[in-house]
């Protein structure tokens, strides 16, 4: 039975990871605020802030996935909030980069998240690939190669196989950012945001989670990999599938983009700008999505929320 290591493993995706992990017979350790070791997923504890890490739980990884990162759409992104957002995920992955360095163990495989925001705030027709530079030098894009950057150490310093998911937005009954979706259209008030014409790349939780179960025993996968659904869907598309399927109506006018700016700042760039991004590497690896439609993932999250 190989041990698993998660980092951000009480979050979203992590803890429905962690479901899958252990079903799979794998053995899985959170890394935590606080040390429980009796708990049904053992925690140890660590605070990047602090550089304090325990040891042990590195120790007994046969990999490492990564998943640590403050929420990017909880507040605006104030000047201490986008430190946070940068340190909360390349300080973290340099911190288990350290500690591996003074063991004798070399994990597996390194697999840590990225986010598809490292192609920058556009909207247009192009569809990148994972061959793609940013087209647009924006904070998140930064952050996105800083990340990235800090993981692909352990291949380039340690030869350890290392995968980074450009992940994009996550369609799951727990997600916050989804339930906010929800709220306008289900009292009848479903409008496009911003323009509605740029593009929303989504993945359904479950296709997320598979895809990094792939990665922990796939070891031809190797470097960065999308993962978006199939769909090519603008945001006004998505919200009008939305509505559909709450069986709402979708007439309103789409809401401003300053008035997104207003509550939001520069946080509001994630919804306002969006391009397509190919899931065709992730295909070639043979992986094949549960998911493929906004309409599939949007009726099936609904249908978990009512049981």
């Amino acid at each position: 039975m190989k041990t698993i290591l998660i980092t951000g493993g009480s979050g979203m995706v992590g803890r429905k990871l962690s479901d899958l992990l252990i079903e799979n017979g794998y053995r899985v350790i959170w890394l935590s605020r606080e040390r429980y070791v009796k708990a049904h997923i053992p925690r140890y504890r660590w605070d990047y802030r602090k550089g304090e890490i325990d040891s042990e739980a590195v120790e007994q990884a046969d990999m490492i996935i990564h998943l640590a990162g403050s929420n990017l759409g909880d507040g605006s992104w104030t000047r201490l909030k986008k430190q946070k957002i940068v340190e909360s995920r390349v300080q973290t992955a340099k911190l288990l980069l350290e500690t591996v360095k003074k063991m004798n163990k070399r994990p597996e495989a390194f697999i840590s998240a990225s986010a598809v925001g490292f192609y920058g705030s556009v909207t247009g027709e192009k569809i990148f690939t994972e061959e793609d530079d940013p087209a647009h030098n924006d904070f998140l894009s930064r952050t996105c190669r800083k990340w990235e950057a800090e993981a692909f150490r352990f291949r380039n310093e340690l030869g350890v196989r290392t995968v980074a998911l450009r992940t994009a937005f996550v369609i799951s009954p727990k997600s916050e950012a989804f339930e906010k979706m929800m709220l306008p259209t289900r009292v009848g008030l479903g409008a496009p945001l911003g323009s509605g014409k740029q593009y929303l790349s989504w993945i359904h939780i479950d296709d997320l989670c598979h895809l990094y179960l792939k990665a922990v025993e796939d070891s031809s996968m190797d470097g960065v990999f999308n993962a978006v659904a199939p769909e090519f869907i603008t945001n006004a598309g998505f919200m009008k599938t939305l509505a559909k399927a709450m069986k709402r109506p979708f007439f309103m006018p789409p809401i401003p983009a300053l008035l997104l700016r207003i509550f939001m700042g520069q946080a509001a760039d994630m919804i306002l700008y969006g391009s397509r991004v190919s899931s065709q590497k992730v295909f070639e690896a043979g992986y094949e999505f549960t998911y493929s439609t906004a309409q599939e993932a949007i009726a099936s999250t609904l249908q978990s929320m009512k049981e």
